[in-house]
């Protein structure tokens, strides 16, 4: 059985950087597990066509691995996860990462002061301190539709992706019009017989300014980092301004200009236009971005469906007006469920006690990262630290630089246990509670943010310099360390 002083738990950007922060303390014995066979999280699962990220290149990177060679102002899944194997290759060549480990159980052992972490195999491993780096966006949502598993034609969800489906000349069906689809649709469109895209919700969608970085400015970022630099400063500031539209929705009215205008612009016929209005305060749901939306769906063999749907049958999908689209190819980009990436793990704290059981009304935390009565487990990105207007990896280095702070604390006082107070807690939550109605996200619509009970789980309710400042700094009261 193995013995280690940490071990990270996911090889994403959250696992990847939380590795740094610990080569950069030094002295520490880690090892990062991985369910699949390659580093990549989020852009190793998600390969649908168009799949891309909506935050621009130069601040969609970690601060320690600039990347001044990106191709494009917005990143495509493909060059994001061979960026993410060129910054793990250092660990994988030290087999510091173990891949195809699919968790199953964790169980804190008091007299030890460790956890015993177990794998679907039966294989342990003890480590101090446990980080779980395992991200929100990979665990499909399935509609809870009829009959969905009688289509006799191929289907799979977005974040299932299904190489070998033939999608040219074939009739094809798209169910959901969120941030997947939107980068799903115009793909699609451009090789299937027919198309027809299932709307339950109209989103709000900003343009999407992505154009290809020319070769000689790629060589000047990476000749003159300042250059760089003052890019990423500027694109951290527009994008940050975004959170002003979200935490306070009435000077929101900018950006639905902005969207209402991309929307007249694109769209010419009347009844489509409508039929595409959202209705909900903007930022309620998440913002898509996307300039080729649009014109995907006013192609003629593209047909926007807003009739709900009643049921899925063998040959199509059946609409509540009785109409059956029959269908060769169904497609299901309907979201992910972030909360369930812990649902056939056995997380066990002092004492025996549950995590799944602690949190079967909601998920807490405190500042995001610990829960009481889990002692020396961290999460990276766990309830309420996802963001709706930034670079979420801004949030990860920030989660990282909290937690490393708090391990070399603990190293210079000869401790080894360290666990949030029920106290801390409940400070977090009730800043998330309190926030959040007077939010864009808390408009009265139905999103991935929010719990059956209308909670919300997911995202932090501020901007991201305000969580930095949160976390910046050792907060002694908020862990009892002995």
């Amino acid at each position: 059985m193995k013995s280690i002083d940490v071990l990270i738990i996911g090889a994403g950007f959250g696992g990847l950087a939380m590795a740094h922060a610990l080569d950069e303390l030094g002295g520490v014995d880690c090892l990062i597990v991985e369910k699949a066979d390659s580093v990549g999280g989020t852009w190793r699962d998600n390969i649908y066509p168009g799949a891309a990220c909506d935050v621009p290149s130069h601040l969609y990177s970690l601060s320690f691995a600039p990347n001044p060679y990106w191709s494009r102002l917005f990143p495509r899944q493909g060059e994001i996860r061979a960026h993410m194997e060129t910054l793990s290759a250092g660990w994988r060549a030290r087999q510091r990462i173990r891949f195809g480990w699919t968790l199953r159980s964790m169980r804190w052992n008091a007299g030890a002061r460790n956890w015993r972490v177990q794998n679907a195999g039966g294989e342990c491993i003890d480590a101090r301190v446990v980080v779980a780096a395992m991200g929100g966006l990979h665990v499909p949502s399935w509609p809870d539709i009829p009959g969905r598993d009688t289509f006799t034609g191929a289907q799979c969800h977005s974040a299932r992706w299904r190489q070998e489906i033939k999608f040219g000349g074939n009739r094809v069906g798209v169910i959901g019009t969120g941030t997947s689809a939107l980068q799903l649709i115009p793909e699609l469109a451009q090789t299937a017989a027919s198309l027809h895209v299932f709307q339950r919700t109209p989103v709000w969608v900003l343009p999407r300014p992505d154009f290809a970085i020319p070769r000689l400015l790629q060589s000047a970022f990476g000749v003159f980092p300042p250059l760089r630099l003052a890019l990423r400063g500027m694109l951290y500031v527009l994008l940050e301004s975004m959170s002003l539209a979200l935490l306070k929705p009435r000077t929101a009215f900018w950006v639905k200009a902005i969207a209402r205008w991309h929307l007249r612009k694109q769209v010419g016929d009347v009844a489509m236009r409508a039929s595409l209005q959202a209705d909900y305060p903007i930022g309620c749901k998440r913002i898509a971005m996307s300039s080729d939306f649009y014109p995907a769906l006013t192609r003629d063999h593209v047909c926007l469906e807003t009739m709900s749907i009643a049921a899925i049958e063998p040959g199509g999908v059946r609409l509540s007006d009785g109409r059956l689209i029959e269908l060769d190819v169904l497609v299901y980009a309907t979201g992910f469920r972030p909360m369930d990436v812990l649902a056939s793990v056995d997380v066990l704290g002092e004492g025996g006690q549950s995590l799944a059981a602690y949190w079967a009304d909601r998920p807490r935390t405190a500042n995001g990262m610990a829960v009481p009565g889990f002692p020396n487990l961290f999460f990276v990105l766990g309830p309420n630290t996802a963001l709706g207007h930034n670079s979420v990896l801004y949030m990860i280095e920030s989660q990282v630089r909290h937690i490393s702070r708090h391990l070399r604390q603990m190293r210079v006082d000869g401790s080894t246990r360290i666990e949030a107070t029920a106290a801390a807690e409940a400070r977090f939550m009730q800043h998330i509670d309190q926030a959040f109605p007077r939010t864009a996200w808390a408009g009265g619509c139905r999103s991935w943010y929010l719990n059956a009970q209308g909670r919300n789980i997911a995202l932090w309710v501020g901007s991201s310099w305000a969580y930095r400042r949160r976390t910046a700094y050792r907060r002694g009261d908020d862990y009892i360390i002995d």
